[in-house]
């Protein structure tokens, strides 16, 4: 159903992929793995349509495409859903055909009728009148694979279609793909998340550096030889050995509310501490990070190193030394359109200007603190830091995201998701500079909803329920079945 074969396509004299050679046949399911960075965006763009190779064809149902994937029974679920927010889900599943009819009317009870058995078929909880603004992440993303169903495609394209879904969601999304398999569907599948390759698919394609190194049958590979075939080398198994913590406090949390979800928090975290916040999704998690750095009204009080925190105001947090690297990288981490270089060096710009607070911007400090900061954090940019942010990888753009808070040397730092969407190899690299970090003394509270990244990290974890902090388990006290008790409202 789909054949790709000797696809080669660059950037700016820069290789992307390097003669790509595979297939996908019907009621199979492929993994397309590898790390950011390795070319699989690339090919997904050019299965869809998207971009044309410089050399090589793309094939569907044995014959060569022409004008774009969407003529030739394909379908591409994208890890950003592309929906219309303030339409319908109705309208939006059918969206390509609402103007195929002379009249160009849209009769509601139609769209209603035409989308309410796509809608059953993914497990669906809404109805096709819902607004697309008022769904959750993991209900936007049924949308978006409801609205790849409606063309009755005869191959579907998956791109990270979990990756901001809790674990329910995340089931409900695999057995979809189990389904369209079985009805016959080639489905190709990208993932970070490596227990769904092992789960799903039939054979895997590996990509590192733009070209196809590895086409094996799954039973074939364990985590490790995948992993391997990924970054090219063996990875550290398991998590790293933490750091004794400190006995002084970074940050101290009293009652802590948001003037909304949160209500009542406290905790505290010592310096060299990492504090895993825990808790299914709207338990407050990220309510509490963005109360503590000032992103949120609040209640109650905090204090950093002893010293109150002045409530609300995000200047004082970064003057006290907080960090806070946001879960959503592209709308609040980094500047997509400029150069990497202004996203590294905007936390620390003050100090960069040659007469403060207000002067010129002293370039060549600027190079020499970014250079500094990309060497730190071990940034790939094969075009270096003056090309845009939004052409690095998502790995890369976290180290980024990272990065840019280091000029400031923080005493506490916020991370909320930090491993999201990103591969193997770069969860490694942010895993060696938490540890880094936390034996230099620096604080650290981490929010994730992979269970065994929390667990796997911190020495001690806090579990959110419902706006409210149901308890905090010492490292050997927490067990899956100890967090996931709390976060669904048990006792300990």
């Amino acid at each position: 159903m789909i054949t790709v074969s000797g696809v080669s396509k660059s950037f700016g004299g820069v290789a992307a992929v390097s003669d790509v050679s595979f297939s996908v046949s019907a009621g199979e399911v492929v993994a397309l793995a590898g790390e950011n960075g390795a070319g699989k965006s690339t090919i997904k763009n050019i299965i869809g349509g998207i971009l044309r190779p410089d050399t090589g064809d793309v094939g569907f149902g044995g014959g060569i495409a022409q004008a774009g994937a969407r003529h030739s029974g394909v379908a591409t679920v994208h890890q950003e859903t592309s929906l219309f927010p303030d339409l319908t889900v109705a309208e939006n599943v059918h969206i390509g055909r609402l103007g195929s009819s002379r009249a160009m009317t849209v009769r509601p009870a139609a769209l209603r009728r035409a989308t309410t058995p796509i809608l059953q078929r993914v497990g669906a909880g809404f109805c096709p009148e819902a607004v697309v603004r008022e769904l959750s992440a993991g209900q936007r993303q049924l949308v978006e694979i409801a609205k790849a169903l409606a063309a009755e495609p005869r191959a579907i394209v998956f791109d990270e279609p979990t990756a901001s879904l809790n674990l329910a969601e995340r089931e409900l999304i695999m057995r979809i793909v189990g389904q369209l398999s079985d009805e016959g569907v080639a489905v190709l599948y990208i993932t970070h998340y490596l227990e769904e390759i092992f789960r799903l698919s039939g054979r895997v394609v590996v990509m590192r550096n733009g070209r196809l190194v590895a086409d094996r049958p799954t039973r074939e590979l364990d985590r490790a030889g995948l992993e391997s075939l990924m970054v090219g080398r063996e990875l550290a198994q398991g998590y790293p050995e933490l750091p004794e913590p400190r006995e002084s406090i970074a940050l101290s949390v009293r009652d802590l509310g948001d003037d909304s979800r949160v209500e009542g928090v406290s905790f505290d975290i010592a310096q060299g501490e990492i504090f895993g916040l825990a808790g299914l999704m709207g338990s407050g998690r990220t309510e509490v990070a963005r109360a503590i750095f000032g992103l949120a009204g609040r209640s109650g009080r905090i204090e950093v190193d002893g010293r109150p925190l002045r409530r609300g105001d995000v200047r004082a947090s970064i003057g006290a030394g907080i960090a806070f690297v946001t879960e959503d990288r592209r709308h609040e981490g980094l500047f997509l359109e400029r150069p990497i270089r202004e996203s590294l060096s905007i936390v620390g710009l003050g100090s960069l200007c040659r007469a403060r607070p207000f002067g010129w911007l002293d370039k060549s400090a600027e190079r020499r603190l970014t250079g500094e900061l990309a060497t730190t954090v071990r940034l790939t940019a094969r075009g270096g830091l003056d090309v845009a942010g939004g052409s690095l990888s998502g790995g890369n753009q976290q180290k980024v995201v990272l990065a840019k808070w280091l000029s400031g040397k923080p005493r506490l730092i916020i991370l909320d998701e930090p491993t999201r969407g990103i591969d193997v190899g770069a969860k490694a690299e942010i895993y060696r500079l938490l540890i880094e970090f936390a034996r230099s003394g620096t604080a650290i509270l981490l929010i994730s909803s992979e269970m065994e990244e929390v667990l796997g990290l911190s020495h001690r974890v806090g579990v959110m329920h419902d706006g409210r902090l149901a308890g905090v388990l010492d490292r050997s006290q927490a067990t899956q079945e100890a967090v996931i008790r709390l976060a669904t409202g048990g006792e300990r």
